[in-house]
């Protein structure tokens, strides 16, 4: 879901980036007659719950929770936070924007996606802020490893391209957008971020929190010194995972984890998103892709040579 760049070549007014381009499948969960009341109740000012719905609409909350369901599945609205009331808490939800768009031409144009569009809007982005965490390893001996992250440089690398990226929009990242794994772990956030990994299980302590969820989720894990996928093992410096998977803490948030078998590899997946390769991307909402970063001769990253394996399952 991609926010309009320059929405009058649709001849659509803009505002403030609360308008979105959809997608055919979104367009059909919208063309709902109950669902188009949902969404028009829910964006008035005040954020309302799943009972006053209902009760507005004078319908079962099952069937208003059934239907908010499948507008949450589509992106179409999303989780504002908590209200108590006399059951316990009810979530409060607000539509991603105020206004949708479907075009059927680009008037001849072709608009190209970024990563940052098919990677890190649709699932990191509300439509006030950039809602993540950078966890990158700590620069002092930790871990079962004993290990040094030398990834810092990366963190400034991958800052500058989401810099450019949102200023084109009106997000702001929150505050706070840079940690290491220990800090991070050190310390009790007041809610949980999406959280953006970079660096392998030897050097982050984070991305080796969540290594036995990649197994189970793509059948793929770090392990010592190499990454297996099934019956296959990469060890290669310049061999690395991107993957992307809701969080088992709260599926509300995202996890990105950028690591490759050595810093070698972890560059080359900050390469291959700061330089927009979106080939090395999935359709899917969660998936993982194994890549090899290119070596030239001074034995540093400049490039990516292309993907082993895509969308493990």
């Amino acid at each position: 879901m991609l926010p309009v760049r320059d929405p009058s070549m649709y001849g659509v007014k803009y505002m403030k980036n609360h308008l979105y381009v959809i997608d055919p499948s979104q367009a059909i969960v919208l063309a709902h007659r109950l669902r188009w009341k949902i969404m028009k109740l829910l964006i008035q000012d005040e954020p309302i719950y799943a009972k006053q719905l209902a009760k507005e609409l004078n319908i079962s909350e099952s069937k208003i929770h059934y239907h908010l369901t499948q507008l949450r599945k589509a992106g179409l609205i999303e989780l504002k936070g908590l209200r108590s009331i006399k059951q316990g808490r009810a979530k409060l939800l607000r539509p991603v924007a105020t206004e949708f768009l479907l075009p059927l031409l680009n008037n001849g144009s072709k608009v190209e996606e970024s990563v940052f569009e098919k990677l890190f809007l649709p699932r990191f982005c509300t439509p006030r802020e950039f809602d993540a965490r950078i966890v990158v390893g700590s620069s002092v001996p930790h871990g079962k490893y004993d290990a040094i992250s030398r990834d810092g440089h990366l963190v400034g690398e991958l800052c500058w391209y989401l810099g450019t990226k949102l200023a084109n929009t009106n997000l702001h990242p929150n505050s706070n957008l840079v940690v290491t794994d220990l800090n991070y772990l050190s310390g009790k956030p007041a809610k949980l971020s999406n959280l953006i990994l970079i660096g392998g299980h030897i050097t982050n302590e984070l991305t080796a929190k969540f290594n036995n969820t990649l197994k189970q989720k793509f059948n793929v894990y770090f392990i010592e010194n190499r990454l297996v996928s099934g019956k296959e093992e990469f060890s290669e410096p310049n061999q690395a995972l991107i993957a992307i998977f809701r969080n088992p803490i709260d599926t509300e948030k995202w996890v990105l984890i950028l690591a490759g078998v050595r810093s070698l590899g972890t560059k080359a997946t900050i390469y291959s998103i700061i330089n927009d390769h979106t080939e090395i991307l999935s359709d899917e909402n969660e998936f993982a892709v194994i890549l090899k970063g290119d070596l030239n001769e001074e034995n540093q990253i400049s490039g990516v040579t292309g993907l082993l394996t895509k969308s493990l399952k």
